[in-house]
């Protein structure tokens, strides 16, 4: 049972996370997903976080539903077969430095004559041109550029970086939106076309509606509201902390009433605003009230009063959560080479796709191990197969020494 994006073929060159991630949201959607990798260790990202058995949880994650084909582009031989797949794909995902394609030959004005419907996706940190082009980029650069940083501490304070890879992913999700975008504007069209996605453009554009909604009009007579985040509270309760947003006035009075204070007496507290121009002191006199009250009983209560209320989970116990655990939002499953692993299910399940029991319908697979199911699907030459599958061994013998002696 297909997904939407059956009989769409996408050939990725990508590594570590946003390419990747946008690989793994259309293979998730049915696309036949190629990763095309350098032999031996391909992907960097094989190899970090959590390993079992020689690969990494967030590799395993990002790359399921896809197949890896392991090519040397040195060889000439091995590079006019990466020609000849290119020519048959819809699309080709690639994250290479700006430049580094068309050096070897492989860039959209040297692909499109072959394949004039190709969808040609380059992802860059900071984009093509300007001054930044060349750097280096990790996310939390971006996450610097963009001004993430400076909001992540009250203002004025020193900057903290979000304690996770968070402009890689959203810039994956971007791309991936791009490329359906793009392949339905081919149906109507019949031309592929260049699309160059930054993480730069990516970040500002998902940051940008509330990080700088007091940045946004622009000239006088417009109000400054301050920062989204200082309408949002953390506060610690007897046993752990609930994240809280109190917008309604008569909501105070209500929990003044359950916990016996004279909170909402208070003029610092009375409106809205006030409780942002005196956001320390709120939080301050809120703890003291919750300070006798478990998560639990402050999560009923507060739900009760209408305050949008949410208990702050630990990592281990975010799969133990009974609205996670009712949705079904989690996954186990079986890898048939690391073991047992916990997923996420793809927040989008398309009429006609298989039940979710059954995802994914293939897991992360190890370097090359498609590649004489594709090679053959090219029509490539006993032989080829043959002499790239005995490097491939050869290969994967001298990853697993070295593996070994570094007690991974």
């Amino acid at each position: 049972m297909p997904g939407p994006l059956n009989g769409v073929r996408i050939v990725e060159m990508t590594s570590t996370v946003s390419g990747p991630m946008a690989g793994m949201v259309l293979a998730d959607q049915g696309a036949d997903v190629i990763k095309v990798e350098p032999p031996m260790f391909g992907d960097t990202c094989r190899y970090l976080g959590g390993t079992r058995a020689g690969m990494g949880a967030m590799y395993a994650v990002l790359n399921r539903n896809k197949r890896s084909l392991a090519l040397d582009l040195k060889d000439e031989t091995q590079k006019s077969v990466l020609l000849d797949l290119i020519a048959s794909a819809d699309v080709l995902l690639e994250n290479y430095r700006p430049g580094v394609m068309e050096r070897q030959g492989l860039g959209y004005d040297a692909l499109a004559p072959r394949n004039p419907g190709l969808v040609y996706v380059s992802i860059t940190g900071y984009g093509q041109g300007g001054p930044y082009e060349n750097r280096r980029v990790y996310d939390p650069l971006i996450q610097a550029t963009v001004g993430m940083t400076a909001t992540q501490g009250d203002l004025g304070t020193r900057p903290e970086n979000v304690r996770m890879i968070l402009f890689d992913k959203v810039t994956g999700l971007t791309a991936a939106q791009a490329i359906t975008a793009a392949l339905f504007q081919r149906s109507r069209t019949g031309q592929g076309q260049h699309l160059p996605i930054s993480m730069l453009d990516s970040a500002l554009y998902y940051t940008w509606p509330d990080v700088m909604w007091s940045r946004t009009l622009l000239g006088e007579g417009t109000t400054d509201a301050g920062e989204l985040a200082d309408y949002f509270h953390v506060l610690r309760t007897k046993d752990g902390y609930v994240s809280v947003i109190l917008v309604q006035d008569d909501s105070l009075q209500l929990i003044s009433v359950w916990r016996g204070s004279e909170i909402h007496l208070d003029p610092r507290f009375t409106t809205l605003p006030d409780r942002v121009a005196n956001r320390d002191a709120f939080i301050a006199a809120m703890e003291s009230i919750l300070a006798g009250v478990s998560t639990e009983e402050a999560c009923e209560m507060l739900d009760a009063f209408g305050v949008p209320v949410a208990r702050v989970n630990s990592l281990d116990e975010v799969p133990e959560d009974p609205q996670v655990r009712q949705q079904g939002s989690l996954l186990e499953v079986e890898h048939p080479e690391i073991g047992a692993m916990r997923i996420p299910r793809p927040p989008a399940r398309f009429e006609g796709q298989a039940p979710l029991p059954s995802f994914p319908d293939r897991h992360a697979a190890s370097i090359g191990a498609h590649t004489r199911e594709i090679l053959e699907e090219l029509g490539v030459e006993e032989a080829l197969i043959s002499e790239i599958e005995e490097r491939d061994e050869r290969l994967a013998a001298q990853l697993r020494a070295a593996m070994a002696s570094a007690g991974r």
